[in-house]
């Protein structure tokens, strides 16, 4: 029967296109939480690109080098890990302890 194994061909079909689908970051960002740029990198596998096209998006936020994105304090936007800049922090990013977001320095 050519049917039953037609079946499975759409189903592994399906299921390595959906797998490919994947966003870039490996753990996304929780909905609503502030991070500082070098957190994302270190811990959550976003990369320098993603940084750039949250900065990119936010208009108070000048365009920054490489290493000032580290700098910046980023807004989670939904439950698949978007980003937003919130603000270059000037006197450096300080992760916050336990589950609190993080801020800048003042």
């Amino acid at each position: 029967m050519i049917f039953p194994q037609t079946i499975t061909s759409a189903a592994a079909t399906a299921f390595l296109a959906f797998s490919l689908g994947v966003d870039a970051f490996g753990t996304p960002c929780v909905y609503q939480q502030y991070k500082c740029g070098y957190n994302l990198v270190a811990t959550q596998v976003y990369n320098n690109t993603e940084l750039t096209t949250a900065v990119n998006m936010t208009g108070p936020i000048p365009p920054l080098a490489t290493n000032q994105l580290l700098q910046v304090l980023y807004r989670c936007t939904d439950t698949n890990g978007g980003l937003a800049g919130n603000s270059f922090c000037i006197a450096g990013c300080m992760t916050m302890l336990g589950n609190s977001d993080d801020q800048c320095a003042l």
